[in-house]
């Protein structure tokens, strides 16, 4: 029994991993089937209760591998989607800006426009060109004020986010780490 141990190790050390969650769930569903068909032998036996433990611990051993690698596929997944976030971000931020100096530059080339309650016909009384152009640029330092704002808040967003994906991926790999190996003055 302890050489078919032997042996499904060095199978499992020596296959290749597989590179999808079909070709991992694939591998799990067969290892599944194996170990049901060898659990129907043992509860032929005398001996059941010993033979099923050997059994269990033996599934462990083979689905320890396939589990780990899910959890390695389910990471990097996360770190896909978060990379692809972030550059979503970056091209929102990006259209935004553009968008933003697109605003600039006209409200640099029009003038000002004249409130909705006075028609055009009746000019703006005690209103110079100069305070209207002084008006205009408090608007545009304004805008960029605002856009320098927005600009800030998503460069925070996008560091608290790298940070819980640093923090969560710190996580799983403390999870992830394998059990420590029995001593041979352990009961059995």
């Amino acid at each position: 029994m302890n050489s078919l141990l032997i042996l499904i190790a060095a199978a499992a050390a020596s296959a290749p991993q597989p590179a999808t969650r079909a070709e991992v769930a694939a591998q799990r569903v067969a290892v599944e089937q194996r170990f049901a068909r060898e659990k129907i032998e043992c509860e032929q036996r005398f001996a059941v209760s010993p033979c099923l433990e050997e059994l269990r611990q033996r599934r462990q051993d083979a689905l320890a591998p396939l589990i780990r690698h899910e959890h390695e596929l389910a990471a990097e997944e996360r770190r896909a989607r978060a990379a692809a976030q972030a550059q979503r971000v970056k091209e929102r931020e990006l259209a935004a800006a553009q968008d933003e100096g697109q605003r600039r530059e006209r409200l640099v080339a029009a003038p000002p426009p004249s409130s909705p309650a006075m028609p055009a016909s009746h000019p703006a009384k005690g209103r110079s060109p100069e305070v209207a152009e002084r008006e205009r640029r408090e608007a545009i330092s304004k805008a960029e004020a605002d856009a320098s704002q927005r600009r800030e808040r998503a460069q925070e967003r996008e560091q608290r986010m790298q940070q819980r994906i640093a923090e969560n991926e710190a996580k799983v790999k403390s999870r992830a780490a394998p059990l420590p190996v029995p001593s041979a003055s352990a009961p059995k």
